[in-house]
């Protein structure tokens, strides 16, 4: 059977000095400069994780200059999934929708199974992105949100998963149409995608911060000279002209002080991930563990202090946390598209490098024995 891997091995048993080299430090961060003048954007290769069924959050810092935009019809992209197929083909979308006469207005399009193309448009105001913004776009199953530095600024209704018609993913760029037409016009920097929609409380408690290595097919880009995904395997590869340097906002630099690990059962919609919504950091009040691709049914976290080598079998099941070290089982909430949620605000007054590992376990009616378990999760709490 497999075991944790190395790098939950070395949290787990990780002392207070672990956790200074785990610790935040605070840097000018890279970005990466697109001209809507010349064709240039970073692309990633299809996966169908960039298309998730359980929600999504795309989000991304950024930087505009309407001003030097070119006249005629403009669409400045900042992501854009199916890059090659025309208006009403994308999955989704974060864009200027600068059109043809230069609107500052951001817009966040999903397209549902259920009501089709849904958007939300923010007017920023010309100028108004100038200086580096974060922005965000999250989508539910029923609700698409658009933020704007950690504030909700438009919303809408939808419904279903997206749609997922293939095609490859693009940073900087939309479609083909009118090349470089859809190429955006400013600077972005940590471009990051979720597999489920994150609550305003996590947008803000993360929008500062560099992320990498967040379990769960989370993908971050930080953009630091490349298109490399270091969260996941959702590489890019700079495509045209993009230039880098330091001239990204000041955040913090934290990877996510744990990992996944073991395997899950069987279930509905394939294995269930488990990951967090933001970071354990001692007084965070918006930290959540999730899971996502999570059966129609009632779920509980099932939470200890340490995991095992080899799992021990029950019910047919998988169990990775030491039974030895358990707290219980709490009740999670579920969404429509199968996220489940247990949210842990974490006391200011907890000790640091306190250890957590937790799975998920559904009543599942696809399971052979009616019940299916998540992969683990193991976790530090960090100052």
């Amino acid at each position: 059977m497999p075991t944790p891997n190395s790098a939950v091995k070395f949290l787990l048993t990780g002392t207070l000095s672990t956790l200074v080299l785990l610790g935040s430090a605070t840097a000018q961060s890279q970005s990466a400069t697109f001209s809507n003048t010349v064709d240039g954007y970073i692309e990633v290769p299809y996966n169908s994780s960039v298309v998730p069924s359980s929600g999504i959050t795309v989000e991304a810092w950024v930087q505009y200059d309407e001003s030097t935009l070119p006249t005629g019809w403009r669409y400045p992209t900042i992501v854009r999934q199916n890059a090659y197929g025309g208006g009403g083909n994308e999955a989704y979308f974060l864009r200027v929708q600068a059109n043809s006469s230069k609107n500052t207005a951001i817009r966040w399009l999903v397209n549902t199974q259920g009501a089709g193309v849904r958007t939300v448009d923010w007017n920023f105001g010309p100028g108004g992105l100038l200086t580096w913004t974060h922005i965000a776009g999250t989508y539910d199953g029923s609700t698409l949100n658009l933020y704007a530095d950690g504030v909700l600024v438009a919303t809408n209704s939808g419904s279903g998963p997206i749609v997922d018609n293939g095609d490859v993913l693009r940073i900087g760029k939309g479609s083909e149409v009118g090349s470089p037409m859809e190429v955006f016009n400013g600077s972005l920097d940590e471009v990051r995608i979720w597999p489920f929609a994150r609550t305003i409380g996590e947008i803000n408690a993360t929008k500062d911060m560099q992320l990498s290595s967040f379990p769960g097919l989370v993908s971050t880009w930080n953009l630091e000279g490349d298109g490399l995904d270091t969260s996941g395997s959702n590489h890019g590869t700079v495509k045209g002209s993009v230039t880098f340097g330091s001239t990204g906002p000041v955040l913090g630099v934290q990877p996510f002080p744990g990992a996944e690990f073991g395997t899950s059962s069987p279930a509905c919609m394939g294995d269930i991930l488990a990951t967090a919504g933001s970071l354990p950091n001692l007084g965070n009040s918006a930290f959540s563990m999730v899971a996502h691709r999570v059966p129609n049914g009632a779920t509980f976290a099932y939470i200890g202090l340490s995991s095992l080598a080899a799992p021990f079998q029950i019910l047919g099941l998988d169990i990775w946390v030491n039974p030895v070290t358990a707290v219980g089982l709490f009740p999670a909430t579920v969404d429509p598209l199968g996220t489940a949620r247990l949210d842990f605000p974490v006391p200011p007054s907890f000790p640091p490098g306190f250890q957590a590992t937790l799975q998920f376990i559904s009543f599942d009616p696809c399971a052979p024995t009616g019940i299916s378990a998540s992969r683990g999760l193991g976790f530090l709490l960090i100052p």
